[in-house]
């Protein structure tokens, strides 16, 4: 504060820097999570991030100190958009077959919203988790994939769905819904857009569930 400045405008200076550095705090979060939908955690560069966000490299530096600093700034804030999607869709209270069906609506949001995550699971599928925040995408997910897991083994048990192994299923539904969402990420012949991709995924999840709801004259 200099002399002739009072508390009250340098405590409204100080809040403009604050939300000045947030606000570029968050457009080099959303560049990062931009250029990881599109390529390798190793093949981004600070340089692309910070074109991408129209922000000095150094910018970059000054907020996370490092590439590895900002990709796991990345991760950690899309893991914990996935974590609370998902985990609020598992602890509705609604019976378990509107619990199952939510659960998977709130997952292809997720991708679809954020694809960074389905570039995450299908680079580190293929080649293994390199570091210790690819580790952490992988240990989250697989927690999440049991979750959904138990969330199916609940419909079965209470007679909402037909006898199905959860475990297997939980496995083919993950890999399926990946699979569809991947199509928006090609570049190629293939390529689906997000929106034909999420009318896909509910095309066959009415089929789906349309087959394993019990009837009565199935039960």
């Amino acid at each position: 504060m200099t002399s002739d400045e009072t508390p009250e405008a340098a405590r409204a200076a100080a809040a403009r820097g604050s939300r000045r550095r947030e606000r570029t705090r968050a457009l080099l979060l959303d560049a990062a999570e931009l250029l990881l939908s599109q390529r390798a955690p190793e093949e981004i560069r600070i340089e692309d991030v910070a074109a991408q966000a129209g922000i000095s490299p150094a910018s970059v530096y000054v907020h996370f100190g490092t590439k590895d600093g900002l990709l796991a700034a990345v991760t950690e804030r899309v893991l914990a958009v996935a974590t609370e999607a998902l985990r609020s869709a598992y602890a509705a209270q609604v019976s378990p077959l509107e619990r199952f069906a939510g659960v998977g609506s709130a997952y292809r949001r997720l991708l679809l919203d954020h694809p960074a995550v389905l570039r995450y699971l299908i680079v580190t599928g293929e080649r293994g988790p390199r570091t210790e925040v690819e580790g952490e995408v992988v240990a989250r997910f697989s927690q999440l994939r049991g979750e959904f897991e138990q969330s199916i083994r609940d419909a079965v048990e209470t007679g909402a769905i037909r006898q199905v192994d959860p475990e297997l299923t939980s496995y083919f539904l993950f890999g399926a819904w990946n699979g569809v969402a991947a199509l928006a990420l090609r570049r190629d012949a293939l390529v689906l857009s997000p929106e034909r991709v999420e009318s896909a995924v509910i095309e066959a999840g009415l089929v789906l569930l349309d087959g394993l709801i019990l009837n009565s004259s199935s039960a």
